[in-house]
């Protein structure tokens, strides 16, 4: 009925908006440091001198510093390697109501850092809220994928990366000094995002778990098909439960795979690289440094520190903006050629803001701020437009049985590698220069861009066991010194195009026939 279509499309968009909101959007902690850098830096000093009387030197103090920011990528590395563990024992919608319990927690935590005059605490409180961030890596594109109907899964996905975007920008608004980034307010600045963790677990216990959780790993199908009426209403829900019984059937009697298994199956280890690479290759745009250390950036470009805040926000506006266009994108271009976009564009991006702050630093040219600064903004824009792709991509490259391992070691590498660049990029910066500080990045993104140019196939509307095979003949190619056939369609592609084309000539005669009948009478 249309009373019940409604109340399942309300509790599909509120369980959408809760998960976005309050799991999401709890990237806005790694952000808030930007603007409030200089403030809690003279704070930690502040402290450590009236506790020990000695004052710490740029070195030490740039050092803790970078463990500040680094701590929720460490925390984040703890929280992805349990997300396999508690999106199979708790199920996906429990896991995101403890996680949102955690989250709450290290709000706390931040909030009483300052009264308690604890840099320690605020260490601890950000290791805690990136705990909560390395399971909302996992957890929360996993089940907006998972309840969403397949047609506008996609969608689904990188809503995901939308809020991180929106939580990106949002937390250098509220981390401004006019704002609540204040020597008194920024407690409450670094607090803020444990109100929507809340919100999440007040809400989502009333929202359904994932149908295909259910099928899959509880075996349970009467619960998995009342999930599915009550997300998309009695009409929708079985078609929706019937492509979830096929891959139930092709899997069944299978447990969830353990990590051994997916490391050590033939089958596997070709698509286990491909997803590694694009989270190797998404590390490499510098994203992670950027987001810490954009404020420093536009301070070096010579920007006076309030407009260099103003200036960190502006890009993360663009960034969001430039971000909101990927659902569209990602199903009319396709992941493949939009991902390969967004990482030879920021490449140009980086290699022109390296080349400007050389000019800059070297030759003293006054003019060459501007085109660091042009640089930079150029680059969000294009690093936002593909920047879903690779939190999404791992749950199309693996079926049921080993998405959750997948996606795990997936967040895992991302989160390693950004707490390496979080940790080591202020002090490796200092040492080497500015303008030298991005060689690492522009090496890594060209080896990995040229990688995945030959390995990656286009995922969008396809089986997994279809893009596995596409995948493996790709490798194959590559092991026999044959890039060139590894970037032809495959086999089955051209035999798809060809049947296409002569449908379209077969329907067209068919129109000649017609109208010559028709002309004849």
């Amino acid at each position: 009925s249309r009373n019940t279509k409604k109340k399942s499309d309300f509790r599909y968009y509120l369980t959408v908006v809760t998960v976005v909101l309050g799991g999401s959007a709890q990237f806005y902690s790694y952000g808030v440091v930007n603007p409030a850098q200089r403030l809690i830096m003279d704070w930690i000093k502040q402290t450590y001198l009236e506790r020990t009387g000695i004052s710490l030197s740029v070195t030490q103090l740039n050092l803790f510093w970078s463990f500040v920011v680094s701590s929720i990528a460490v925390g984040a590395i703890v929280g992805a390697l349990l997300t396999r563990v508690i999106s199979e024992r708790c199920g996906r919608r429990n896991g995101l109501i403890l996680n949102g319990a955690i989250n709450v927690v290290g709000a706390v935590l931040e909030l009483l850092a300052k009264p308690t005059r604890s840099p320690e605490l605020l260490l601890f409180g950000r290791f805690i809220l990136g705990v909560n961030m390395g399971l909302t890596s996992g957890l929360c594109p996993m089940y907006l994928m998972e309840i969403t109907p397949a047609a506008s899964r996609g969608v689904a996905g990188t809503l995901h990366q939308v809020a991180v975007a929106f939580s990106d920008w949002f937390s250098l608004l509220i981390g401004l000094p006019e704002v609540l980034g204040s020597d008194v307010m920024w407690p409450f600045a670094f607090a803020f995002p444990g109100l929507f963790a809340l919100l999440l677990v007040l809400v989502l216990p009333f929202s359904p778990e994932s149908p295909k959780y259910l099928m899959s790993t509880r075996k349970d199908r009467m619960a998995s098909l009342d999930a599915c009426r009550s997300l998309v209403g009695h009409d929708a829900a079985q078609h929706m439960y019937e492509e979830l019984v096929r891959e139930h059937i092709q899997e069944q009697d299978q447990s969830p795979a353990t990590f051994r298994e997916l490391f050590t199956s033939p089958q596997l280890r070709v698509p286990l690289a491909a997803a590694a690479v694009v989270m190797l290759a998404q590390q490499f745009t510098g994203c992670t440094a950027v987001f810490a250390y954009s404020t420093d950036m536009f301070v070096n470009a010579k920007l006076d520190e309030q407009t260099a805040r103003f200036a960190t926000l502006a890009i993360g506006i663009a960034y969001f903006i430039f971000t909101c266009s990927a659902p569209l994108l990602i199903e009319r271009v396709g992941r493949r050629p939009l991902l390969l976009f967004q990482l030879s564009a920021c490449f140009v991006a980086l290699l022109v803001l390296t080349i400007f702050t050389s000019l800059q630093a070297y030759s003293k040219v006054s003019w060459a701020s501007y085109g660091t600064i042009g640089a930079l903004v150029v680059y969000m824009c294009v690093y936002g437009v593909g920047s879903p792709i690779p939190w999404m991509i791992t749950g199309e490259l693996f079926t049921q049985r080993f998405r959750s391992t997948a996606v795990t070691v997936s967040v895992f590498i991302a989160w390693f590698l950004a707490f390496l660049t979080s940790t080591a990029y202020l002090p490796f910066s200092q040492l080497v220069g500015v303008s030298f500080s991005y060689l690492p990045f522009l090496v890594g993104l060209l080896i990995s861009t040229i990688v995945m140019f030959f390995l990656l196939p286009e995922t969008r509307h396809r089986a997994p066991s279809e893009i596995l095979e596409e995948v493996r003949e790709r490798s194959s190619s590559l092991a026999m010194g044959r890039p060139w056939e590894a970037v032809r369609p495959t086999s089955r592609q051209e035999m798809q195009r060809l049947m296409e084309h002569s449908d379209e000539h077969s329907y067209a005669s068919m129109d000649n026939v017609s109208s010559a009948g028709e002309d004849r009478y």
